[in-house]
């Protein structure tokens, strides 16, 4: 492993080719942009034990509102965080790079949709 570790809030650009379906992808394979964005949600403890990562796709458009998406501003990424899908990558074979972190509040909403998606209940 790495000492590049991503933290949960982390935000990362991670190679997402290729993709089938209806997976987020990369924007254009052709021009070697294959990176997309993503807001990791798991435990530092997880990502070191796999070198996986998993995380909320990142996107400059969407149809989604809130609270399915949540609007980043002021992060060297910025978009709409997509709450209705979490992705799970290997940060290591992918090319992983961490770029950011999200404020406690961006964090708990994110964390908020997790628990919403596996029906965890306070």
């Amino acid at each position: 492993m790495t000492k590049d570790i991503p933290q949960q809030g982390d935000l990362i650009w991670i190679d997402s080719e290729p993709h089938a379906g209806n997976e987020y992808g990369g924007h254009n394979p052709d021009a070697s942009n294959t990176f997309r964005p993503l807001l990791v949600v798991n435990d530092e403890a997880y990502n070191q034990r796999t070198g996986m990562i998993v995380g909320f796709p990142i996107t400059h458009t969407t149809r989604i509102k809130a609270p399915f998406q949540m609007t980043l501003s002021s992060h060297t990424i910025e978009g709409h965080v997509i709450l209705t899908g979490l992705l799970g990558y290997d940060y290591i074979a992918r090319s992983g790079k961490i770029v950011d972190h999200v404020n406690a509040a961006e964090l708990a909403q994110a964390m908020t949709a997790v628990k919403d998606i596996f029906g965890f209940f306070d």
